[in-house]
């Protein structure tokens, strides 16, 4: 088997109404994914979605008749082409769920299988009042689910430390609570000025106070020295790197930084097998991984293989913020949306390769690249 060609197709679809993401200053009316498409000699193809793929020829020139059974070239590849340009890792996952329909497995099967299932945390998104934040989580313990991630988006953080503990009075000690500062990243043109070391520690002493499970991105995703000091003065489990560009940062924050949970996504950074490596290395230094999933449906599916198959986390994110962030908004792309089971657990569909084939057919009504169904 050769690989032929890569395609992508792009697609918009409406939100009404918007969504308010907790870490986006601007509401969002429309989501817009891109679909990577991995096309073969022997009519099989790969899918994947998370990020834009703006170097779709280059890859498809460099890629272009390797066998996509060579996966660790593939990688090898991909890294070259992430350090001058976009981020071409859905080209890797799409060319791991090749592999995974041409041999007829799961990918969490062919990457390790240590799990049939893991705990969901249902995390949130949208921007609530204390009191509809409290209600949500109790609606989501009545429906199975151990452990959700509350974001912080208010300019004193005292103010989200409220919510928190209004979540906990409530659900009490039957829900783990994940805490998210969203101080890892910016959206473009956020300029708001990040937390340091001394802020995250106050918050952290908080927090420890309330048993959160672990504290996620309470400063800079490069700022490792300032995750190293905060380390050393809680206890509350450190959760960072969803959004490193390349995976020695990631390798930085677990080995220098003192970070319990690293988090890589598998569509944008390092693909399933460079979060394959990180996932070992925690593992080696006694910390977890449990990856990003806030792309879309088919992110998340590629996130969950890789983490069932080697993570040693009891959790793993679910974007899960009904009755705004739902799993049909979630998983569009998608023939059918990825659920949670009423025993709070989570698996991986359980198809060949991804376990999921998008419906291009249905989806074309909301194409926005010009071509038509048959385009390559």
């Amino acid at each position: 088997m050769r690989i032929t060609a890569i395609e992508t197709r792009s697609y918009v679809v409406p939100l009404d109404p918007p969504f308010l993401a907790a870490w986006d200053p601007v509401p969002r009316a429309r989501l817009r994914e891109t679909v990577t498409i991995v096309h073969s000699d022997e009519g099989l193809s790969g899918f994947a979605s998370g990020a834009p793929l703006p170097d779709q020829e280059l890859l498809q020139d460099l890629l272009a008749g390797v066998d996509p059974l060579r996966t660790e070239l593939v990688r090898e590849v991909c890294e070259t082409v992430d350090f001058h340009g976009g981020r071409p890792w859905t080209v890797e996952v799409a060319v791991w769920d090749l592999v995974g329909r041409a041999l007829g497995q799961p990918l969490w099967r062919l990457l390790g299988g240590r799990s049939e299932r893991l705990f969901a945390y249902a995390s949130s998104g949208e921007r609530v009042d204390p009191e509809e934040r409290a209600l949500r989580v109790l609606a989501l313990r009545d429906a199975g689910v151990r452990a959700v991630k509350i974001r912080f988006h208010h300019d004193d953080w005292r103010r989200d430390l409220d919510v928190v503990e209004r979540v906990r009075r409530a659900a009490g000690s039957r829900v783990e609570i994940m805490a998210d500062a969203n101080q890892g990243w910016r959206m473009a043109g956020d300029n708001r000025v990040p937390w340091d070391a001394a802020t995250a520690a106050a918050c952290a002493r908080e927090l420890e106070r309330l048993g959160v499970y672990w504290l996620e991105e309470p400063l800079p995703t490069h700022d490792v020295d300032g995750y190293a000091r905060l380390r050393r003065q809680t206890s509350v489990r450190l959760a960072a790197g969803e959004m490193v560009r390349a995976l020695p940062e990631a390798r930085d924050l677990v080995i220098r930084g003192g970070v319990d949970v690293i988090q890589p996504d598998v569509v944008l950074a390092g693909g399933i097998a460079g979060c394959r490596r990180v996932a070992a290395l925690a593992d080696l230094c006694g910390r977890t991984f449990s990856p990003h999933t806030w792309t879309n449906g088919l992110g998340l599916a590629a996130n969950l293989h890789l983490a069932a198959a080697v993570s040693t986390c009891p959790f793993v994110e679910v974007p899960f913020d009904p009755p705004a962030w739902s799993p049909a908004r979630r998983d569009w792309l998608l023939p059918e949306p990825i659920e949670i089971a009423p025993d709070g657990t989570v698996s991986p569909p359980s198809g060949p390769g991804l376990g999921v084939t998008p419906d291009l057919e249905a989806l074309e009504r909301y194409r926005v690249d010009g071509r038509g169904p048959s385009a390559s």
